[in-house]
């Protein structure tokens, strides 16, 4: 029986000759993985999910940090993102990170720092390729990733310099912390503090400058109040420092709806992002 299903199969590789596999890709998923175990590892917002395209090696890299304005939300939420990139070919990281009130500023972009670092050395184990990680966040993921791929000393705390990053992906992003939001709560006080220097380095716009990564800068039609402003100041400064970035209005969605809708057939967002993981 050995015998006769390695002829099966011999003659179905010689039929299809060096024919690659192509989207949508098989995947397998490797949840909880702790990316960070030093002595205050916290035992669910130090993990990440992976998810891995089958069939194919050396993949290029997304790695995915979720909204909830910095105290709220889950990595299990969003396994949707890691399936959606997955079978189009990306091994996908949707990473946890500590939230607030729990911790402030800069615990949040400093598990972000680690996570990378981690997937920087472990995901060639699962097919990914190192050289080509790419990040993506949505609402306070946005502000985290921007942070990440703009003030280098985050990821220069891992020996790893901006150009590990390819390109930054923010959706509904937060660039400027130093501006009062309108709200009975002030979730920036509860994050960030009262320092104005502490706001200020914690801004994405703060470190903007040149030879930084590429940016898809993205919002939504119905977005929240400011954040196209934000976005669109996002995209001056990286154009004035000579930088490659692109901004994109999506239409018809709102803060929410801009992420949970991808990976629908059609979705605009899901469109948007793999134009710019492939062009890469």
């Amino acid at each position: 029986m050995r015998r006769v299903l390695w002829v099966v199969v011999a003659v179905a590789v010689a039929s299809v000759g060096s024919a690659q596999p192509s989207p949508p890709y098989a995947f397998q998923a490797y949840t909880d993985i702790a990316y960070y175990a030093g002595p205050d590892a916290d035992p669910v917002k130090h993990r990440l999910d992976l998810f891995v395209p089958e069939g194919v090696k050396d993949v290029p890299v997304l790695l995915f940090v979720h909204g909830g304005g910095w105290t709220s939300g889950d990595k299990n939420l969003y396994s949707f993102i890691g399936r959606a990139f997955a079978e189009q070919g990306f091994a996908t990281a949707v990473v946890n990170y500590r939230l607030s009130p729990k911790v402030q500023h800069p615990a949040h972009i400093e598990d972000v720092a680690r996570a990378f670092s981690w997937v920087h050395k472990n995901i060639a184990q699962y097919g990914g390729d190192p050289e080509k990680i790419f990040v993506m966040g949505h609402s306070s993921g946005g502000h985290l990733i921007a942070l990440l791929a703009l003030d280098e000393k985050y990821l220069r705390a891992h020996d790893l310099p901006l150009a590990a990053i390819e390109g930054a992906i923010p959706i509904s992003g937060i660039y400027d912390v130093t501006i009062e939001p309108p709200a009975p709560v002030n979730i920036y006080r509860v994050v960030f503090g009262t320092d104005p220097q502490v706001r200020r380095d914690a801004s994405p716009i703060t470190h903007v400058g040149p030879n930084k990564p590429p940016f898809l800068i993205m919002y939504a039609q119905f977005d929240f109040p400011g954040f196209d402003a934000q976005a669109r100041q996002l995209l001056s400064l990286l154009k004035q420092y000579e930088n490659d970035a692109a901004l994109v209005e999506i239409p018809g969605r709102d803060h929410v709806t801009i992420i949970f809708n991808i990976g629908a057939p059609g979705d605009r967002t899901t469109e948007e992002v793999l134009k710019f993981l492939r062009r890469r």
